[in-house]
């Protein structure tokens, strides 16, 4: 213990209590987290009023006028945006209500637009950027004038904080985190999306709103079977559907110059064991889940199948190796043709346009997605080989 510390002592309040009405409510150790709490912001100001101390007079005329700088371009950028989009405005104004006034008297139904100067706020969150109709940067942060703008077109739906305006509403599901303060994120207006018709279920789902988020959500039709990446697929039947799509792939052969009956009755099933192409879904056949020689023989009835899931999902494309799942309990092995896979353009794979499908490539046994540079080289590796090129961290078996 250090010398001069205070071993024992006899503090008596009692006459403070008496004389003062003293009665202390805040035990040791709650009042030296508070007295840590006071010095700390005590410390920060004086480092604050330090700080503004040594400022110069022309450091702090420099700041003064680059804030006003910034603010007269900031109102600069709104006016002219309001000027460019004034006549706009009052022309699609006019054009909906005469919509309005023709549908009212033919019975053609008319978005309900209810709820749709009220904003539902959502911290943190953002929809993907490429779906904004509008980018308006000098406005980030200005909800006020955000909010107006969004109110004036008569599309829109729905803002982020850094200046996107939406016209239509993805599901919750697809909203990501972006945001890091807590004043940044979306504002959805409460308009229900699914009455006016504002969301991005496509024909095969059905729009089921969720009062509580502002959100919605696309949920399959009766016919159809979803996907892990959440699109819909039919089922697999000998119907109508089934027709019109193989006399639509006979004319893509005919085109492409590819005949895919004749590649498929040729090529032998490889078997994954680990590993499967998550995307590409093009049917759903539960009534042949497990049945490998069903599921084998539908995916040949279908000229446009070149793989599938044990679980039952046809596969009509397939994507790079490194692009693969991981096989989960339940999910079986994966089975695909060994065929060609860049035999036609963008038709069996999923390469970015910017890519060139290579088969056989080093990433994995049916083909990779590669720029220009290494699929040149790929090529050549193959072309001297003669042959495909091992992937040896996974196992193939060819099945009859």
């Amino acid at each position: 213990m250090p010398r001069g510390e205070l071993v024992q002592t006899w503090a008596d309040i009692s006459r403070a209590a008496r004389l003062l009405n003293y009665e202390p409510t805040i035990n040791l150790q709650t009042g030296i987290a508070l007295f840590v709490d006071w010095f700390k912001m005590y410390k920060k100001k004086r480092r604050s009023e330090e700080h503004d101390a040594s400022t110069t007079p022309a450091e702090e005329l420099y700041r003064k006028l680059k804030e006003e700088s910034e603010e007269r371009e900031r109102i600069y950028g709104i006016q002219r945006f309001l000027a460019d989009v004034e006549e706009q405005i009052a022309r699609q104004t006019v054009l909906k209500e005469k919509y309005r006034s023709w549908a009212n008297g033919n019975d053609v139904p008319v978005p309900d637009m209810t709820g749709k100067h009220n904003f539902t706020f959502h911290p943190h969150m953002m929809m993907r950027q490429t779906a904004a109709f509008v980018f308006l940067p000098y406005l980030a942060r200005d909800v006020k004038s955000l909010r107006q703008i969004c109110a004036w077109y008569e599309e829109c739906v729905a803002f982020s904080t850094d200046g996107h305006l939406f016209r239509s509403v993805k599901p919750k599901s697809e909203w990501k985190r972006q945001f890091n303060e807590t004043d940044e994120g979306l504002y959805v207006s409460e308009v229900d999306v699914c009455v006016a018709d504002l969301h991005n279920c496509n024909s095969r789902s059905t729009c089921i709103a969720d009062p509580e988020t502002k959100s919605f959500r696309c949920e399959c039709k009766s016919e159809y079977h979803a996907t892990a990446a959440g699109s819909c697929i039919p089922a697999y039947t000998a119907d109508r559907e089934k027709e019109e799509q193989e006399r639509q792939d006979e004319m893509t052969d005919i085109f492409n110059g590819v005949n895919i009956t004749q590649m498929k009755t040729a090529a032998k099933w490889l078997i994954y064991k680990d590993r499967f192409s998550a995307e590409g879904d093009y049917m759903m056949a539960p009534q042949l889940r497990g049945d490998v020689e069903g599921l084998k023989q539908a995916c040949m009835d279908l000229k446009v199948c070149i793989g599938f899931t044990s679980d039952g999902f046809l596969k009509s494309a397939l994507a790079p190796f490194d692009k693969w799942k991981v096989a989960t309990p339940g999910t079986g092995p994966f089975y695909a043709l060994d065929i060609d896979y860049c035999a036609s353009e963008n038709k069996f794979h999923f390469c970015d346009w910017q890519l060139v499908c290579v088969p056989d490539g080093t990433q994995g046994p049916l083909f990779s997605c590669l720029t220009k540079r290494s699929a040149k080289a790929a090529l050549k590796h193959l072309e001297m080989n003669h042959g495909r090129i091992a992937h040896n961290s996974l196992t193939l078996e060819g099945i009859s």
